[in-house]
């Protein structure tokens, strides 16, 4: 081993690399006995190299190594003869392999007979066998072309969340690389004609799948259940190690962004930290993330300290970031040259969950939900994510199924406000199935109807089920996996999400970027938005039916006027129309026969169904026959 030992750099942690020196960087506290310990690649072979405490900062350690064949090498930091993986590794070595049973934890040999000395040798055999996770290096030569950031709008966004492995280990294909950033990629053409333009990651930085469970839960599961869904800390500048495929080499991730912004797709990420993670990491992190990997977006799950901290830096501008939620006032302050902000929270799912389900919920609050829009930052709307039960299961059970999560169904939410239709779980009754195909077909309408983001969760445009489980954090088989199968049905519903989709990117007043007044404020003749029920121009919230007409006038962004009809009621409700105007109906989640249909004045709409109607000013012998007659429109 030939190389030169000389003063590291304290301004940056981890590795650097400048000209020919290597300089590594630690934090830890003062006194501290800090080493660089050198693994040389097929021996094992250690080398320690002590790292020297800078005088200006006594928690920074640092060693630079000059001339050093780094590609030979993998690297891990001790700290008070505590070995340790670098927390800014840039890529992390031993696993490779998903879930592999070498890195498997092993139980602790507790039976109080055995001597101390026997209880330390058995330990010691099982560190020996457990395979050593170290830090690796990575200096990538990436050709990122003439590669940009789509920069999609928010009121153009179609957001599909997923899970890189469990998107296509469902696959019909005897693939090795299932599971993988690859395997993603092959299925990118898929999505873009489901009309998707943002893709949302569950996390993918390198995390422990084995998860390290406390007393108590040792003692109900003596096997560690799999951490799966990755919502954990981890080591946040390295890609997963088994999603990258091959070689472990983190350039298939960019090759994977860098088709997503070919086809104009964003790729977006979940970021987990836990209040113990320095917040400056977690800028480092993400910095790292938008500079190395030219990343669109992140969902932040933690402190809200944090979400702001992220929210307020310069260097993350150009990118999308999605919390909680974010004020108004921070999202529109004039001192902030930070990210996009987005408000991701379940507040539009439980709404139209409970109209849906007829569980007590409330026309006014869907409607607020519906208009949900504000000029500084964009809100996203779903009705079924990964942290619950599936868009399917929702309408297919009416409580959890997570007996195989083995903790006697204690976890996951009891407030799921879903329903069985009748009967629990799979069944085989016409009726039934076509109660949860309206629905399922109801609930993506109102979210891609909605002004907000929307967020279809992977699998639901084809009616994937977990079984009734709301809660499939460990569960790395078919129920955590999209079925990628090719019924009538899942044929069925892919198209109708493709319809829908199409239906909001042709009308642009589905989607505007600014909020709706529910006023003529431009002189237009009309509100740009107004409610309506069975008379016109009002609707009577204290009594809370099940019903809303919703009209939005076509000179406030689109070409046509529009009017959706939403009826949850479990019976068919007259509903009056701008009598000024024309309508014909152009979408109908009940049936397809009253497509094109022409009406006037009023329309019936039938139990549980969403319309969709275009309108013109009427004409001629039209407008004459209302007799010079004006209604009261604000």
């Amino acid at each position: 081993m030939e190389f030169n030992i000389c003063k590291g750099k304290y301004e940056t942690f981890g590795v650097t690399k400048d000209k020919d020196i290597l300089s590594f960087s630690l934090q830890t506290g003062e006194e501290a006995n800090c080493n660089l310990l050198l693994y040389e690649k097929e021996k094992e072979t250690v080398y320690r190299i002590p790292m020297v405490q800078d005088e200006a900062y006594p928690t920074v350690y640092t060693v630079g190594l000059q001339n050093f064949k780094w590609e030979e090498y993998d690297y891990n930091f001790e700290i008070d003869g505590i070995e340790s993986v670098d927390s800014y590794a840039k890529k992390v070595i031993g696993r490779e392999t998903w879930a592999e049973e070498r890195r498997k934890p092993r139980e602790e040999y507790t039976e109080k007979f055995v001597p101390e000395k026997i209880k330390k040798q058995q330990k010691k055999l099982r560190e020996q066998e457990q395979k050593k996770i170290k830090s690796g290096f990575y200096f990538s030569e990436f050709d990122w072309k003439n590669d940009k950031n789509p920069k999609i709008r928010k009121e153009d966004m179609v957001i599909y969340k997923l899970h890189a492995r469990g998107f296509t280990m469902g696959m019909k294909t005897e693939s090795s690389q299932k599971g993988t950033f690859e395997m993603v990629e092959r299925k990118l053409d898929y999505l873009k004609e489901l009309g998707i333009t943002s893709l949302l990651f569950m996390p993918i930085y390198e995390f422990e799948e084995f998860l390290l469970l406390d007393k108590d839960k040792r003692e109900e599961h003596p096997v560690n259940m799999l951490n799966y869904w990755g919502y954990t800390t981890g080591n946040y500048f390295a890609p997963k190690a088994s999603y990258l495929g091959e070689e472990n080499n983190p350039d298939n991730l960019k090759r994977l962004i860098y088709k997503m912004h070919q086809l104009n797709m964003e790729f977006m990420a979940e970021f987990y930290f836990d209040k113990k993670v320095n917040p400056y990491l977690i800028i480092d992190a993400m910095r790292y993330w938008k500079r190395e990997y030219h990343v669109d977006g992140f969902r932040i799950i933690g402190d809200y300290t944090v979400a702001e901290l992220v929210a307020k830096d310069a260097l993350l501008s150009g990118c999308k970031v999605f919390y909680d939620g974010f004020s108004e006032e921070l999202a529109s302050a004039k001192w902030r040259f930070g990210p996009e902000l987005y408000t991701y929270n379940d507040a539009f799912m439980y709404q139209v969950r409970r109209l849906l389900n007829h569980q007590g919920g409330n026309i006014y609050e869907f409607s607020c939900q519906m208009k949900r829009q504000q000029e500084h930052q964009g809100f996203v709307n779903f009705v079924a994510e990964n942290n619950g039960f599936t868009l399917w299961d929702a309408f297919s059970y009416g409580r959890k199924h997570n007996e195989e999560n083995r903790e006697d169904n204690r976890d996951g939410n009891d407030w799921n406000y879903s329903s069985n239709c009748g009967q629990e779980g799979v069944t085989k009754r016409r009726d039934i199935i076509r109660q949860r195909e309206q629905k399922v077909k109801n609930a993506l309408a109102a979210t891609v109807f909605s002004q907000g983001v929307p967020l279809i969760w992977m699998g639901d445009e084809c009616g994937n089920t977990q079984n009734g489980n709301n809660n499939a954090y460990c569960q790395d088989n078919e129920i955590g996996w999209k079925d990628w199968k090719n019924t009538k049905l899942s044929r069925e519903m892919i198209a109708y999400l493709q319809e829908l989709l199409q239906l909001r990117k042709s009308y642009p007043i589905l989607h505007r970027s600014k909020p709706y007044q529910m006023m003529d404020y431009e002189n237009r003749g009309y509100p740009d938005l107004s409610y309506h029920g069975e008379d016109g121009w009002q609707v009577d919230f204290e009594r809370n039916r099940g019903f809303i007409g919703m009209f939005y006038c076509g000179a406030y962004g689109g070409k046509e006027h529009l009017y959706l009809a939403y009826n949850f009621q479990n019976e068919s409700q007259k509903m009056a129309l701008p009598r000024e105007i024309s309508w014909s109906i152009v979408f109908d989640t009940g049936s397809e026969k009253q497509k094109k249909s022409k009406v006037t004045g009023e329309i019936e709409v039938a139990e549980n169904t969403i319309l969709l109607l275009t309108g013109k000013e009427r004409t001629g012998k039209e407008k004459a026959d209302k007799n010079g007659k004006k209604q009261n429109r604000n």
